[in-house]
């Protein structure tokens, strides 16, 4: 959809700047309006007057770990998969002439993220699809080696629920046959790795998967008590057995953990989906702190905050950037 919009601005004669960096919005304070912007284009400062409007459509602010950390309270020093470009820039300038923002302390936050880095002041990570692979039939665990959700939730809820919790960490366990059907039916494990760089991770175990003959070997290397995981997988072998999970209700109870070899896979929250910005109203006007319209100011996109509530939707991101885009554009180009 990308190239199909690009390709249709060229076509109408839309002037776009590449390696251009917007700076600042460049006001007049007592109208409570926007004239146009200050960019930066080949180490120059470039001013556009805007005759009709300005449109902030910068996206979110989760590529900045440190508004993560300001924020995102709940998840103070989780990973990000976000765009280094996604640091809230348009966000941090409408703030400087007044604008109001809302719903800043939610997220889109992934229970299985992993570092790309063992250095912890490089908080970049990849995110491991632990919620698919458990429609398989691994299990979910806390550091205290109980089980602690319905593991048949999607990512952002098993996140939610570690933050209740207080879990920095979350474990997954999988036999080696729900590991196998997970990757014979699924061809993508790790968003940003392909099934080979995957495949290399269970040989080597260097980054996030360990593996072990016996529960007891297991909690060990993942660190984790190992008597409490061994009752956990006892109680739940029984479930499967009966066909009803008495703790949870989960419904994807496939296979029993009762022969090695066992694969065990750690994750830590990952941020990636900002769901706070800026507040605007039905117009796609940018708000004041007053609640008043700042004149030609627009957003759209994950520049606005609250379109998704307190909890992210899939899908929701791109529909909503699609469909108030093109609201905001028409707005500004309507505008006097």
């Amino acid at each position: 959809y990308v190239d199909v919009l690009f390709q249709n601005a060229k076509k109408i004669g839309v002037d776009i700047k590449l390696n251009t960096k917007v700076v600042e919005l460049i006001t007049n304070t007592e109208a409570n309006e926007v004239l146009g912007v200050k960019a930066e284009s080949k180490g120059k400062p470039l001013y556009v007057r805007a005759t009709k409007g300005v449109v902030i459509a910068t996206g979110g602010f989760c590529g900045d770990v440190n508004m993560i950390d300001k924020f995102i309270l709940d998840f103070r020093g989780a990973l990000t998969f976000a765009s280094a470009n996604s640091e809230g820039q348009g966000l941090k300038m409408a703030e400087k002439i007044g604008a109001a923002s809302t719903h800043m302390n939610f997220a889109a936050v992934y229970g299985y993220g992993v570092p790309m880095s063992k250095d912890k002041n490089n908080r970049k990570g990849w995110i491991f699809r632990g919620h698919v692979m458990n429609l398989y039939g691994p299990i979910t665990v806390g550091p205290d080696g109980k089980r602690f959700v319905n593991d048949d939730l999607g990512a952002t809820s098993i996140s939610q629920a570690m933050s209740h919790l207080g879990f920095k960490k979350v474990f997954q366990v999988a036999t080696e046959a729900q590991l196998l059907d997970f990757m014979k039916n699924d061809p993508i494990q790790v968003i940003g790795w392909d099934q080979n760089t995957f495949k290399k991770e269970l040989e080597e175990q260097k980054v996030f998967v360990v593996k072990a003959d016996t529960i007891a070997e297991l909690a060990k290397k993942m660190g984790l008590p190992a008597d409490q995981l061994e009752a956990t997988v006892k109680r739940y072998n029984q479930f499967v057995k009966n066909g009803k999970d008495e703790d949870f209700g989960r419904k994807y109870m496939k296979g029993t953990f009762e022969k090695g070899p066992f694969y065990g896979f750690i994750g830590q929250p990952i941020a990636g989906i900002s769901l706070g910005g800026l507040k605007v109203n039905k117009d796609l006007q940018v708000l004041d702190v007053y609640d008043q319209p700042i004149k030609h100011l627009y957003a759209a996109g994950e520049a606005i905050g609250g379109i998704h509530g307190g909890s992210y939707i899939g899908g929701n991101s791109v529909g909503s950037s699609l469909t108030l885009g093109m609201v905001a554009g028409k707005k500004a180009a309507a505008s006097k």
